[in-house]
């Protein structure tokens, strides 16, 4: 079995547990695949290396990603893309998308004999639309429309499977998946969702109104967002809060379940609301 060893560079306790992590499974019958940037802090004979995430994820069997929910989110997109399962091991603050902390490593031989489960997740397909060019992105947190450097409301306009439905003031929007219902959306206070369900959600950031609350479509839905008539301001539309793109006027932003999906690798079996109650204990102490 050949695994692909995924750390986040820039911390420096994910780059330790991956040595652990390769330590741990040398004593199979196992090799490795990583991204290029660590062969100068990996010495081991059975790791293989690789100009980029897509080269490495293509050549495993599994996938390991080790650092935050951000570095876990951005590698399981690679692993949906070539349809590779993906385990998390959690080196950040929360850790709502990882399955493994890194005191439970010894948990890694059950890989090797397939003794675990899949938690599968739905991806948007989000088609950003912007002077007339389209561009495919995929999301597996959420997708928010924001507005610039100014510190006033944004208009937005949502359109469900093309048709109008309703405008927005507000600081912005977010569109959700279940997954990414426990990250910026709950903050702006939308609902939890378990993360195996189908649907999208909706949700405006601090409206100004009274009546403006959380919504969820059928995940056969198509939700667009675009400037509202008249609302010239600069808008942005950021992916899993991670790459931000300019909406000018007449640019819209569409997004709808993907046939792509992530495949979660679950080596132990907590209940999901005890894994969401105890993450935010953890962040409140």
């Amino acid at each position: 079995m050949r695994i692909a060893v995924m750390p986040n560079s820039d911390k420096e306790m994910a780059i330790e547990n991956a040595q652990r992590i390769i330590k741990i499974l040398s004593e199979y019958d196992t090799c490795f695949s990583m991204p290029a940037d660590f062969s100068s802090e990996i010495n081991a004979k059975n790791v293989s290396f690789y100009s980029n995430h897509s080269e490495t994820v293509a050549n495993s069997d599994i996938v390991i990603a080790i650092g935050g929910d951000g570095t876990i989110i951005h590698i399981a997109k690679h692993a949906a893309e070539y349809d590779k399962p993906i385990l998390g091991v959690n080196c950040g603050r929360v850790g709502f998308v990882a399955n493994l902390e890194p005191a439970q490593l010894d948990l890694l031989p059950n890989l090797l004999n397939e003794n675990y489960t899949i938690d599968e997740r739905m991806l948007f397909e989000v088609d950003l639309e912007r002077a007339g060019n389209h561009e495919t992105l995929y999301a597996l947190n959420d997708v928010t429309v924001t507005r610039g450097s100014l510190s006033t409301m944004v208009e937005l306009d949502v359109l469900l499977n093309g048709e109008f439905i309703n405008s927005y003031r507000a600081d912005g929007i977010i569109i959700a998946t279940p997954t990414g219902s426990t990250a910026y959306s709950l903050s702006a206070g939308g609902p939890v969702i378990e993360p195996h369900m189908k649907c999208i959600l909706l949700t405006p950031i601090c409206p100004h109104s009274l009546f403006s609350r959380s919504v969820l479509f059928s995940d056969d839905s198509q939700v667009s967002i675009c400037h509202h008539e008249g609302y010239i301001r600069e808008l942005y539309a950021t992916i899993d809060g991670i790459r931000s793109y300019k909406l000018e006027i007449g640019d819209q932003v569409t997004i709808k379940r993907s046939l792509q999906t992530v495949r979660f690798i679950k080596l132990t079996n907590k209940n999901f609301y005890r894994i969401l109650s105890d993450k935010l204990n953890e962040r409140r102490h």
